[in-house]
C-alpha cells in the first residue's frame, strides 16, 4: 500500500481491460462483510462499501480493514487476484479525515498503473 492512503477503489473491470461479468459484484462482495439491522435490512460494514465510480460498479476498502479484520482483508485480496480486477488507491488520510466516511466518488483521481497494490 501506498504512505498516506486510507482506501483503495476495486474496479468492475479487469486488468485486460474487460467489463467484469456480474454486475451485482459489488454489492455481494459487500454484503458478505456486512450485517443485518434489527430491521432485518443488510447494513454495510464501514470498511467496504459499493459505488459507482465512472458509470461502473466499484468498490471502496478502507486499509484500516487489515487491522481490524486480516481475514476479511485476505478474502477480498484473493476475490480481487482470482478475478484479476483493477485497483487503484482511493482517498489519502487528510481526505478521509475531512470528508467523513462516505463521500460521493465523481471522477477518478489517481492513476490505476501507479497503484502498488
Amino acid at each position: 500500500m501506498l504512505p498516506g492512503v486510507a482506501e483503495f477503489v476495486i474496479q468492475g473491470i479487469t486488468v485486460d481491460g474487460e467489463v467484469f461479468q456480474s454486475p451485482e459484484w459489488a454489492e455481494q462482495l459487500c454484503g458478505m462483510l456486512g450485517t443485518t439491522g434489527p430491521d432485518g435490512r443488510l447494513l454495510y460494514s464501514s470498511y467496504v462499501r459499493p459505488v459507482m465510480a465512472e458509470g461502473m460498479p466499484s468498490v471502496v476498502v478502507r486499509v484500516a480493514l487489515q487491522l481490524v479484520d486480516e481475514k476479511a482483508f485476505e478474502m477480498i485480496k484473493r476475490f480481487v487476484a482470482e478475478n484479476r480486477l483493477r485497483v487503484r488507491a482511493g482517498r489519502g488520510s487528510r481526505d478521509a479525515e475531512q470528508t467523513g466516511t462516505h463521500p460521493a466518488i465523481k471522477q477518478e483521481r489517481r492513476s490505476p498503473q501507479n497503484n502498488n497494490w
